[in-house]
Parts: C-alpha cells; sequence; structure tokens
C-alpha cells in the first residue's frame, strides 16, 4: 500500500517505511505469524534488528497528462468477493 500520509507499506508491519520528516531513512520490519522464522529465530527482514537506516531510496512514479487515464486507479485492493 502506498499511504500518502504514512509512505508505503507492505503488509501491516512486514516492512514500512513512513518517510517522516524527523527520519526519512527509517524501515521498520517484523513479519507476522504468516510467515516462517528465520533460522536463527528473528522475524524481521533485517536480522536482528527491527528498523535500519536506508542508505538509498528511489522513486519510481509515472507523469500523467491533465485528465489521461491513471493505470489501477480504479483497482480494489481490498475487495472481498
Amino acid at each position: 500500500m502506498d499511504m500518502p500520509e504514512s509512505g508505503p507499506s507492505f503488509g501491516a508491519d512486514s516492512l514500512v517505511i513512513p518517510l517522516s520528516d524527523s527520519n526519512p531513512k527509517l524501515a521498520r520490519s517484523k513479519l507476522g505469524s504468516y510467515f516462517e522464522r528465520f533460522e536463527d529465530g528473528t522475524n524481521s527482514l533485517f536480522g536482528k534488528d527491527a528498523s535500519v537506516q536506508l542508505k538509498d531510496l528511489k522513486v519510481f512514479h509515472g507523469v500523467y497528462a491533465e485528465g489521461e487515464y491513471i493505470p489501477f486507479t480504479d483497482a480494489e485492493p481490498f475487495a472481498l468477493y
């Protein structure tokens, strides 16, 4: 999910990049019960640390003309059928 107010998030807290003004390079990870633990028992993408400082963050986005259709804007990401 890309939350304009709080930055991108992959899962509830599997990978969260808050993009806050006070700490723009912070990234956090906590893998929930749906994920298998690593061999050493950790439950974070970053190993024993639940948060890290990113060295680099690249953002890719499209450029659209006024009124041009933006792909996937009509998607229903949380629709349950």
